[in-house]
Parts: C-alpha cells; structure tokens; sequence
C-alpha cells in the first residue's frame, strides 16, 4: 500500500497541488495586480488641497539624513496652511544640533524632543508629534527619505481631501537605484516594488490591508477611533500598516500613484541590514487581521509551490504538458501585467529582471518569512 501511494496517488496529489497553486496566482494577477496595469496614470496638473496639512517625521540618530534630505520636505510647495513637526527620538548624535539650525531659518518648522527611550521602536515619538499637530490631515514619511518633487505634499493632500469618506492615502515609497546597481539593491527595489504592488493591489480591489510610514496620510480622527496605538505600543513595528489594518475600509481608503507623490529611499547598505529590516517588518504581520493573515498566507505560499512543484514534477516526469502549460500562462501573465505597472513604478530597469526575481522569492516566501515569523529577535530595535 505505501508503494502503491508513492508511485501512483503522491504524483496526482502533488499535480493538483500545482495546478490549485497556480490558480491562487493567476486569480492575483488578473484580479489584484491588473487593477494597477489598467490604472491610467493621473495627469501632471498639480492639485490644490485647502485643507491644513501636518508632515510628521520621527528621527532617531539621523544627523546626517536630516541635512540631507529634510530640506526637501521643506521646500514643498502647498497652496494652503501646513507645518513640518520632527520628533527627536532620544538621539545621541548630532540630530538635536542640526534640527535647531533648521528650526532657526524656517518658520514653519516645529520640533519636539524625546528625552529618554522608554519603548522600543518609534511609535511612542510618534504619537508625540500627532499630538502636538495643528491640523487634522497628518502626513508621514522618515527622515531618511526624499520626496520625489515639491509637489509631493500636495498630491498625497488632494488625495485625502477629494472625497469626504476618504481617511487615509496608501503612498508608494521605493527604494532608489544605486550607482552602480547591485544585486542587493536590485532584489530589494523589486522585493518593494512587489510589495506595493499587492498592498496597493488589494486596496483597489476593496481589501485595504497596510501602508508604508515613509508615505502614508491619515485623518486624525482615524488614529483616535483606532486607539492609537495603544494595542501594540510595545511592538517595534507596525506604526504604519498594524495602524492601517485596523482602521482601514474598502472605501475610507485610496491609494496616491502620481509619480509626483512618490518617497525615495535609499534602503539598506547591506544584506544584514536588510534582513533586520525584514525582520521588524514581518514581526507586524502575526498582528494582522485574520482574513488578512489567510490570503497573504495563501498567496505566498502558492508561490512558493508554483516553483518547487515545477521542478518536483518535471524531475519525476510527471504531468509535464500541464504543468508546462501552467507555468507559460502564469509566466506570460506575469510579464505582461509587471510590463505595464513596472514603468508605473519608474521601475523601467526591473523589467527584463524579473523572471529572475520572482523565482527567488518563491524562495524568499518559502524559506526567509516563516523563519522571521517564528524568530523576532532582529525585530527588537530602531536605530
């Protein structure tokens, strides 16, 4: 009987393994991902929001981003009232020294100090600078990050105020190309990249799940109905998208895809610097909501057997022509849909790499994310 199970049933079970698993994908792309490819790029008229705006920003040790990068945030231009409030979070740098220089020369600037860590992560200081807002639309990015032009708050503010139901704006943020591109950088715009798309992706499709903090825009009244963030003050992540996951609707929730209103990053500078961002960053997901943890569960893991199954089969000579089959359509889907939002993304040098990624987040999806789940101990710290 166990010989009759692995020579005739096991090949069978794992073929219809596959053949469900690369239907879970094909249902993403054509049913998630295409929501963005069919989505037609806004035009280049810049909007004009009346409503006063409040930019938060929390900075910890970030002296030498601040300089770097804080002026751009200052220089946005916005028709109507707004501030830019950063919160010092306890730093032990020059951070204190150079924020005071900026707050002398701009008018507009305000800054609060953190005097000692009491919690880990950044939400403690944050919840500081939402407090101490004067207005009720916040916007938030991190102060190693740059607006991709001055225009930035005002289409991130237009999409919050067009419709009186919306509370919150999903951004994009990607990660900047290095100079020369390297691998690390080229894996970690794509793995970004894919994470917009699906988060992005289910927000249009009515499932709203998380943002990213580095561009993100809520209504006060949204963090106080939520609680702030009272439920998970201890977690180092999760400021952005544990906050987004319990207070986002399929229709108090846009997205902002103008490539005005993107936030440049420059990611991390090495592999183990990546990792320990991954690992804060999935330390979040086991807070999320159950149907959320079920899809996102489903989709990954559906990835990961679409490639492993591929080459199961193949090796045993098993089903090839559906399988085949099977995976050319979902290659081809995935090429053709990324082919359209990738440029959407100003990801044009992605495209021909993207085979290649995919297959190693199958990987990734297979091996590295169950891994941080179980192991948080990377997650612990911010700067």
């Amino acid at each position: 009987m166990p010989e009759l199970f692995h020579l005739y049933l096991l090949p069978h079970i794992c073929l219809w393994i596959y053949v469900a698993a690369t239907l879970v994908q094909l249902a993403f792309l054509w049913g998630v991902a295409a929501r963005l490819a069919c989505r037609l790029l806004p035009d280049r008229t810049v909007p004009q929001p009346a409503a006063g705006a409040s930019v938060v920003i929390c900075a910890r040790n970030e002296a030498h981003n601040l300089r770097r990068y804080l002026p751009k945030i200052l220089a946005q231009e916005y028709p109507g009232e707004w501030e830019v409030i950063v919160v010092d979070d306890a730093s032990e740098d020059d951070t204190p020294a150079v924020l005071e220089g900026f707050r002398e020369k701009h008018g507009r600037l305000r800054v609060l100090r953190v005097p000692e860590k009491t919690f880990p992560g950044k939400k403690y200081a944050l919840s500081q600078g939402i407090a101490a807002a004067r207005f009720g639309h916040l916007f938030f990015t991190d102060a190693d990050c740059e607006p991709a032009s001055v225009f930035w708050l005002s289409h991130m503010a237009a999409a919050l105020s067009e419709k009186t139901e919306t509370d919150i704006v999903l951004g994009y943020g990607p990660m900047r190309a290095s100079i020369p591109g390297t691998f690390l950088n080229g894996w970690a715009r794509f793995e970004t990249a894919q994470t917009a798309i699906q988060y992005l992706g289910f927000a249009r499709a009515g499932m709203p799940y998380m943002g990213v903090g580095r561009n993100l825009a809520w209504k006060r009244k949204v963090f106080d109905r939520a609680g702030g963030f009272s439920a998970h003050l201890t977690l180092p992540s999760g400021d952005d998208d544990l906050l987004v996951n319990a207070a986002a609707t399929r229709t108090n929730t846009v997205i902002c895809l103008h490539p005005e209103s993107f936030m440049y990053s420059e990611g991390a500078t090495s592999g183990a610097d990546w990792l320990r961002q991954k690992h804060r960053h999935l330390s979040a997901g086991k807070r999320y909501r159950l149907i959320h943890k079920a899809v996102l569960g489903m989709l990954s893991l559906s990835h990961t057997l679409h490639y492993f199954l591929l080459v199961a089969l193949f090796s045993a000579g098993f089903g090839t022509i559906t399988v085949a089959c099977l995976f050319f359509v979902r290659s081809f889907s995935l090429l053709f849909l990324y082919g359209k939002i990738f440029p959407k993304l100003r990801e044009f040098q992605l495209l021909s790499q993207v085979p290649i990624y995919d297959t190693l987040l199958a990987a990734y999806y297979g091996a590295f994310a169950p891994i941080s789940l179980i192991n948080n101990q990377h997650a612990r710290k911010w700067k």
